[in-house]
């Protein structure tokens, strides 16, 4: 065993067995998770990619509400920080909606660039959620909770997903299998957003 070894723990687990409490930790080198997460990018664009996670700032420094499920502005608490839902579908873009044109949804105000684009999700709002509420789906693959930035943006399979980095979105892009993976640790991981 290296010594100099860096690791991550992935994801715990605890359980009854033959009437014994067990603890399970799955453990992951770092060089483990930039093949199998970040497999396809440069190396040095992999690793700083992989310390961006690390040397996160708390949340509330990232200007972020990371205590619900859907990304929110923790001054205004407008949803995807203003941005208009619909416009990812319309337009292929992010823009930023407008204060006088919002509704309300799920406790949320969401901000719309016209009239046709409140109306249009009012019609159907959950057509226009972010997958996994605007959390960036390679840090849920990776088993932990970030914010994802609203200008960072893909849409795949009638969903727009939002990134914390253009490298996450590409990486993302590559690799279906992250989706995959993100989908089933979502449940798990959203755990870790505070009440």
């Amino acid at each position: 065993m290296q010594q100099n070894d860096t690791r991550f723990a992935m994801k715990a687990r605890i359980h009854r067995q033959s009437g014994v409490l067990k603890a399970e930790c799955a453990v992951i080198t770092a060089k483990a998770l930039m093949r199998t997460v970040f497999a396809g990018l440069r190396p040095l664009t992999a690793a700083l990619l992989l310390a961006s996670f690390a040397l996160l700032a708390p949340a509330s420094a990232q200007g972020f509400r990371m205590s619900e499920e859907i990304v929110a502005d923790p001054n205004t608490g407008a949803a995807l920080l203003g941005f208009d839902p619909v416009a990812y579908f319309i337009e292929q873009k992010a823009i930023p909606g407008r204060r006088s044109i919002q509704a309300s949804y799920a406790g949320k105000a969401w901000y719309f660039v016209s009239d046709a684009n409140r109306t249009e999700f009012l019609s159907n709002p959950t057509n226009y959620l972010p997958a996994f509420g605007g959390h960036d789906p390679v840090a849920i693959a990776a088993g932990f909770v970030l914010a994802g930035s609203p200008e960072f943006f893909a849409i795949a399979g009638q969903r727009v997903y939002l990134f914390r980095h253009p490298e996450s979105r590409d990486a993302f892009l590559q690799d279906p299998e992250i989706g995959t993976t993100a989908e089933s640790q979502w449940p798990q991981v959203k755990r870790h957003l505070v009440p």
